[in-house]
């Protein structure tokens, strides 16, 4: 990750907001451990606002925020951002067509009411649990519609998370469950890529539908995510409670911490991935495939040259046919590690999922894959409650006590980045009545790690090959689908 760069230019704070956003606090001040190697931003001190970019300002109306801005200033940092306004249309989404479609109960009967969801059901395991978080995998399933009913009739039991989403036949998770497809067929602003956030690759797109019930709101429990979010708000409010991930051998996580990669991808025993994300066999067998390829060119050319009597050509040739050796034989033992479909079910169960048959078939082309497991190794231990109880946190969850805390406010229309491993809780509100419930889209990308770059923010070609092949496999199925119908 790099340091801050001296000759950008700082956006304009909101006119409310009297955190110092005209200058970033240095990145991460708190000394390292040997196992967390995070160098973006951190929470310069406890109950600290998160900035909010007003896009409707003069500055970005004559100059509109560029996704290469927000590279730089954010995405690059690691640093979270609230943005709102208007000219969200132009960079993200056109979000007043996206709560036509996605925020009106009617709409979302009419589209997928039929369709079976698995919804999260809290658990109260005493009677003095009166609001217990999410967060523990209790699934049950139903329609989407029975689901609407629950939200409309107030109940505050039920909340519609992450869904199973099928695995193509390469084993590779598609980016949305097939009741989400049915929301974007009949919404033209609803992009697979936001532009704003530039060269980052998509993972995962989800609706999330819940009821806040009172005052109070309701708990998401307190949590990190592996990829970096982009949260919008399409009905209701959240506050979200952040710290970052320096702190998270504060965070008494329910997974064994292994390491916390520089720009704060977590891992935990058992889970070890490279800093974007992608398991370490799956990694090796692509860079082994990348060098088969180069080598087949190298030995193309050197062939060629020795017909035509270059000097050097038998030595270059010689040399090219052993890389292709060696890179032959890295992808024998890539292949003998596991099939194909592995790397992509490894990003899952680095994020505490599995994979299952779907309808009872048992090839990768028509599995699912279930990313709630029970109680998921990125959730912390430290009930809610004890968040705003500093005498009793203090008491049980000692180094928890002193680590900073962030707050971001996020209104209807609005919409929040959140890098990848940043802890928060998040307390939902409906609106102005307990059975509106509150309603939110995100997406999660896989979490950048090159040093500078805005056009590869990835060390590795690893997620943007895998996203071209995705397309290149769909534009072949659409064709074929064509055809035969």
């Amino acid at each position: 990750m790099a340091t801050l760069p001296n000759n950008r230019r700082d956006p304009p704070a909101d006119k409310n907001n009297n955190n110092g956003q005209q200058t970033h606090p240095t990145p991460q001040k708190k000394p390292r451990t040997s196992i967390n190697a995070y160098r973006g931003w951190t929470v310069p001190q406890n109950n600290h606002n998160i900035q909010r970019l007003d896009l409707d300002h003069d500055d970005y109306r004559q100059n509109p925020l560029t996704p290469r801005q927000f590279y730089q200033n954010y995405i690059l940092l690691r640093r979270p951002v609230i943005l709102h306004g208007n000219n969200l249309d132009g960079v993200i989404a056109n979000v007043a067509k996206l709560q036509e479609s996605l925020a009106s109960f009617p709409n979302l009967r009419r589209t997928a009411g039929h369709v079976r969801v698995s919804v999260e059901k809290r658990l109260h395991p005493s009677e003095d649990s009166s609001s217990p978080p999410f967060g523990n995998g209790n699934e049950i399933e139903m329609t989407f519609s029975a689901f609407l009913d629950l939200i409309e009739s107030g109940d505050t039991d039920h909340y519609l998370t992450t869904q199973d989403v099928r695995s193509d036949r390469d084993g590779r998770p598609e980016l949305m469950a097939p009741f989400m497809k049915l929301f974007r067929e009949k919404n033209d602003s609803f992009p697979l890529r936001p532009p704003l956030m530039g060269n980052l690759i998509p993972q995962n797109i989800n609706l999330w539908i819940g009821n806040g019930g009172s005052a109070e709101g309701s708990s998401s429990g307190l949590h990190h995510d592996y990829h970096d979010n982009l949260y919008i708000v399409l009905k209701g409010k959240k506050r979200f409670r952040l710290f970052d991930p320096l702190e998270t051998e504060n965070m008494y996580t329910r997974g064994e911490l292994l390491k916390v990669h520089p720009n704060g991808r977590i891992n935990y025993r058992g889970e070890e991935t490279t800093a974007y994300g992608a398991d370490l066999k799956s990694d090796a067998a692509a860079e082994a495939s990348r060098r088969k390829v180069l080598a087949e060119e190298m030995l193309e050319a050197a062939e060629r040259d020795v017909e035509r009597g270059v000097e050097g050509a038998e030595e270059r040739l010689e040399a090219a046919e052993t890389m292709l050796d060696e890179a032959l034989d890295a992808i024998l033992d890539a292949e003998d590690d596991g099939d194909d479909g592995e790397k992509y079910e490894e990003d899952w169960r680095s994020r505490g999922g599995t994979t299952v048959p779907f309808d009872g078939e048992d090839d990768h082309s028509s599995r699912v894959v279930d990313k709630t497991v029970k109680y998921p190794n990125n959730f912390s231990k430290v009930d809610h409650t004890l968040l705003d109880d500093p005498v009793e946190l203090e008491r049980q969850y000692p180094k928890m006590s002193g680590a900073k805390a962030a707050f971001a406010i996020v209104n209807e229309g609005e919409c929040l980045y959140l890098p990848a491993s940043w802890f928060h809780e998040v307390t939902s509100y409906g609106g102005d009545t307990t059975t509106e419930g509150h309603i939110a889209l995100n997406y999660w990308f896989h979490p950048p790690d090159a040093e500078n770059d805005f056009e590869n923010p990835y060390s590795s070609e690893f997620w943007p090959n895998d996203y071209r092949e995705r397309i290149d496999r769909e534009i072949i199925e659409e064709r074929r689908y064509k055809l035969d119908s």
